[in-house]
């Protein structure tokens, strides 16, 4: 039995009329925290419809992580009940609330939600802008990858790795328009764009040529980006254009461009 206060039952805990349910409901706010685990895993293994209000309320009121992750399930059991629901609590001020509401929105994955998600991507909370990044991937439209992409080179380095690791996980379809960001104005987000190719490995091999382009960059960080770049590439034409460089006046862009060089040099 967990101490403390009891757990107040929030709005939206309203009886169906199905005794099953109704009772599930009423465990779902007891104080025992392992009364209202069961109560969530019997909701979602029924995975009847007219549980949905309550289970999204609960999301926001509940404390336990284990308790939450099963909340969090019974409503991936419900996906047509529970996605408007879902999306109307994303109005929601309280930031805990809409991060693990963009959870279970992640996990349900449908495409229709993309463009609510996409307008978190920019929240003035970064826990909720990174989680809103973080669900369009899960989800996997394409689409979105400029509405991603304009947050490059911004924020701390949490923040830049994990856009990193988004925009790589769209593949190639986000290769043109990373392109685009080794052209931006703003040098940061020149070098990230790079860096994002870079963790795509041969995945970027269509950015090859762009990438032979920064590497005349006139910031150090974009030559080094791109070099490495080219070298995570590890195509023959990656390497052609490494060769190209291995007696550069950039002592990191030459350095690379040697190493991409007798890594072939091994190969062959």
């Amino acid at each position: 039995m967990e101490s403390g206060q009891p757990v107040t039952q929030p709005t939206g805990i309203e009886p169906t009329g199905e005794p099953r349910i109704d009772g599930a409901l009423r465990r779902l706010v007891d104080p025992d925290r392992d009364v209202r685990q069961a109560a969530a895993l019997d909701l979602g293994t029924i995975a009847a419809p007219a549980a949905a209000p309550a289970l999204v309320a609960r999301l926001g009121f509940e404390q336990d992580f284990f308790v939450r992750d099963t909340l969090s399930w019974a409503l991936t059991r419900i996906p047509d009940a529970a996605t408007p629901l879902l999306l109307k609590a994303l109005t929601e001020t309280d930031t805990a609330s809409r991060v693990q509401v963009l959870h279970v929105l992640s996990k349900i994955a449908d495409p229709a939600t993309t463009k609510a998600i996409a307008a978190l991507t920019a929240d003035t909370d970064s826990a909720v802008a990174s989680k809103a990044r973080w669900a369009l991937t899960r989800i996997g439209d394409p689409t979105v990858v400029p509405a991603l992409a304009v947050h490059l080179g911004t924020g701390d380095s949490t923040n830049q790795n994990d856009l990193t690791r988004d925009l790589a996980s769209f593949g190639a379809a986000a290769v043109p328009t990373l392109i685009t960001g080794l052209v931006d104005g703003d040098a940061h987000v020149r070098s990230h764009a790079a860096e994002v190719l870079c963790f795509m490995g041969p995945r970027a091999e269509g950015a090859i040529e762009a990438l032979a382009g920064a590497l005349q960059d006139a910031a150090d960080e974009v030559r080094l980006s791109a070099a490495m770049a080219l070298y995570e590439v590890g195509t023959p034409e990656a390497r052609a254009v490494l060769s190209l460089h291995t007696e550069a006046n950039d002592p990191r862009l030459r350095a690379v461009a040697r190493r991409s060089h007798s890594r072939s040099a091994g190969k062959s």
